[in-house]
């Protein structure tokens, strides 16, 4: 990734003031320098040029200092002479091709979100003008920002090209011709390769959307304590390109706990923070996009011990798999005192997991005690398997479509084994029968949409 020399950077910035040259009168700096551009920055106080010529693709990188930047302000500055137009074009050639890697790559734009948001966790709720100028500062870093009926900021690529353009064209017809020949500007190797990365990426198609999407709802909802933040913006890219490209866009960035749950900031590498995720909420009729909230869940300690309690108390096991002979009586008993304790239930082995008498006797639970199954819906593990908590939710609500294929199939996985267990059969047109009294079917709906039902043949 190229860069700008040493040399050529000491030259160009010892042309411009230094910081503490903004404290002396403007005249006389103009004096000493016969140059606009530093009196201007003395007046000023701050020079969009200087800053600008301060970076570089490595250890002085920050991309929101980048987006940041005002470049209209920053061609008429170095427009004063053209050696600082060339000075400007070469950074922004050395910076695009970083830019574009930042912005693109799903992995690198999901660590920039969650550090953004932990910027707004911890600065948004006490700064008075976070909606006010976060917006200005992440607007466009990702893809263009819009306001309905107002601001428009197209993404911080375009614009660093477009002042690599105007650096040219303000240079004249003869710095035109040397660029072509000489590979400045324009015919540069930084600037070709940053085409070509952008013209031969893989990355999902609305990585940048919805990354934009989310960021500008962070920038205009400031933190109010716990409460939940609706997401607008994203859930408006949702409802233009669907929630399924959505949904798989934002599992690319973040963590999904579930169909319906993302992690953004895990309590566990922040600690005295509140888990951060993003909750999907499925439209109500298919035409329809699902919304999005950002939610603060408040997290227990990893793990109950009998110190905690003061050393009297039995501490409640979190990873119970490897017990032997628990009833449903010692079933109930752990998943009440998780869900008292704020605790999750740590997820069973995945090697042949449904083998294990303590996932079985569970399951056995879940399908007799509605207050069980409250209580494991509060508790359960996020992620694989999750076979068991999508038959909890099915058994619970009665009806469920799953947002995923890939859910209806590790249910219907589920389904199958109880089918085969309890005695019961299965059958390929969609019904179950998986012990006591509970029968499942399912349902093809328009749009090739599973739904599943459960009904008991008895209350509980």
């Amino acid at each position: 990734m190229g860069g700008v020399s040493s040399s050529a950077s000491a030259l160009f910035l010892a042309l411009l003031p230094p910081d503490e040259e903004a404290k002396k009168p403007a005249a006389d700096v103009a004096k000493a320098t016969g140059n606009a551009v530093v009196q201007r920055a003395t007046v000023t106080g701050r020079s969009e040029l200087r800053a600008f010529l301060r970076m570089n693709p490595e250890e002085d990188f920050d991309i929101e200092a980048i987006n940041s930047t005002d470049f209209h302000t920053l061609l008429r500055e170095a427009s004063a002479e053209k050696r600082f137009l060339k000075a400007a074009a070469r950074v922004a050639e050395a910076l695009l091709p970083r830019v574009h890697a930042e912005t693109e790559d799903p992995l690198l734009v999901g660590a920039i979100l969650a550090d953004k948001t932990l910027a707004w966790y911890l600065k948004s709720a006490a700064d008075p003008d976070w909606a006010e100028f976060a917006p200005l500062r992440w607007g466009g870093i990702f893809y263009e920002s819009r306001s309905p009926g107002g601001r428009l900021r197209r993404k911080l690529s375009t614009r660093l090209t477009d002042l690599i353009e105007a650096c040219v064209n303000a240079s004249g017809t003869t710095a035109v011709l040397r660029a072509g020949f000489n590979g400045m500007f324009r015919g540069s190797k930084q600037v070709k390769s940053a085409v070509q990365f952008a013209l031969g990426s893989k990355r999902p198609r609305l990585t940048q959307q919805v990354a934009q999407a989310y960021l500008d709802d962070l920038a205009a909802s400031p933190r109010n304590g716990a409460a939940p933040v609706p997401l607008p913006h994203l859930s408006d890219v949702a409802k233009r390109n669907g929630s399924t490209e959505v949904n798989n866009t934002l599992s690319e960035l973040f963590r999904p706990e579930s169909s319906r749950s993302l992690m953004v900031l895990d309590p566990r590498f922040h600690l005295g923070m509140n888990a951060v995720t993003i909750q999907v909420v499925p439209a109500k009729n298919v035409e329809e996009g699902s919304t999005y909230d950002l939610i603060q869940r408040e997290t227990g300690p990893l793990r109950a011990s009998p110190a905690s309690h003061g050393g009297g108390a039995e501490a409640i096991p979190t990873a119970p798999w490897d017990r032997t002979g628990l009833t449903d009586r010692d079933w109930l008993k752990i998943l009440k005192g998780l869900e008292k304790g704020k605790t999750r239930l740590e997820a069973p082995p995945p090697e042949n997991h449904r083998e294990r008498e303590s996932f079985l006797g569970l399951r056995k639970v879940l399908l007799t005690d509605a207050s069980a199954r409250k209580a494991f819906l509060a508790v359960h593990w996020k992620g694989r398997p999750s076979g068991l908590s999508l038959l909890a939710q099915l058994l619970s609500e009665g009806t469920w479509i799953p947002e995923a294929d890939t859910d209806g199939d590790y249910l219907e996985a589920e389904l199958d084994h109880l089918s085969r267990q309890e005695g019961g059969h299965s059958s390929h047109e969609g019904d179950w029968s998986i012990g006591h009294g509970w029968t499942v079917t399912r349902e093809i709906r328009p749009g090739a949409v599973r739904a599943y039902t459960a009904r008991a043949a008895s209350a509980d």
